[in-house]
């Protein structure tokens, strides 16, 4: 059967992060099984007829800028086949630089700029990507070196409770409340166990991907630092998990901050 071929997508670049939706134009697409970007699977893929098809590009693998090159799986041949097209993946948006600062240092287990606190740098990495956001520095929420910084820089409780006191950068989402986190978001946990009198917040950390589950609910994914991971979660397993388990004490609570700017 002859396979696909591609000669023009809608669009050639475009932000690091998000999803966009594109065409692609080419033929033989009633064979058309699959496009890669990158070698990642787009999403979404409808072909609209035998020379155009339509999908959803998601953001850049670990949110970088690069060139991703473009390829075709036939329905006849599983194999990935060149296309020629390319796609580049531009970091412009305040969300594509916080996300590219994100992924370029979740496993740095040091920082000359802003110091780093051993078995405790969730809330100072989170800040840190605030930062590349676009967010400045104030007299509450700053850091200027390591030691010289502000417990909101730092503190998962004292982060929680500055950004409860500015509703012009974040709106606090509860867990119930999930369906409205996006990528770039806050996300933070304080662990079962605590006496149900306990306040604080024990851990930090940024959406990294959102799930829609068959259920419809979302399941939210994080990258943080302190136990460094890029895919943290999800927080549907986490909850479920922690509800199977009898630890003394209170149950896992999970808070979100909706970033605004």
């Amino acid at each position: 059967m002859p396979l696909p071929a591609a000669t023009r997508i809608s669009k050639r670049s475009g932000r690091s992060a998000g999803s966009r939706t594109l065409t692609i134009t080419g033929s033989r697409f009633t064979n058309l099984a699959g496009v890669q970007f990158a070698g990642t699977p787009v999403a979404d893929l409808v072909v609209l007829s035998d020379s155009r098809a339509r999908f959803v590009l998601q953001n850049s693998a670990d949110y970088q800028g690069r060139v991703a090159s473009v390829t075709l799986t036939a329905k006849s041949d599983p194999m990935p086949r060149p296309t020629g097209l390319t796609y580049r993946y531009i970091v412009d948006t305040k969300l594509d630089r916080q996300m590219a600062y994100a992924f370029q240092n979740w496993n740095n287990y040091s920082n000359r700029t802003f110091g780093y606190l051993s078995g405790s740098d969730c809330a100072n990495f989170t800040s840190q990507t605030l930062l590349a956001r676009g967010w400045p520095r104030s007299s509450q929420w700053f850091n200027y070196g390591a030691g010289r910084w502000s417990g909101s820089w730092v503190s998962s409780t004292a982060l929680s409770t500055w950004l409860k006191q500015r509703p012009d950068l974040a709106t606090r989402l509860t867990y119930s409340q999930r369906s409205q986190v996006t990528v770039g978001d806050v996300v933070q946990f304080r662990w079962p166990g605590h006496a149900k009198k306990y306040s604080s917040w024990d851990h930090t950390g940024i959406v990294s991907k959102v799930v829609v589950l068959p259920n419809g609910t979302k399941d939210v994914y994080y990258v943080a630092h302190t136990l460094n991971r890029q895919f943290g979660g999800g927080t549907t397993g986490l909850a479920a998990y922690y509800g199977k388990q009898r630890i003394k004490g209170s149950t896992l609570k999970i808070q979100f901050f909706h970033l605004l700017k």
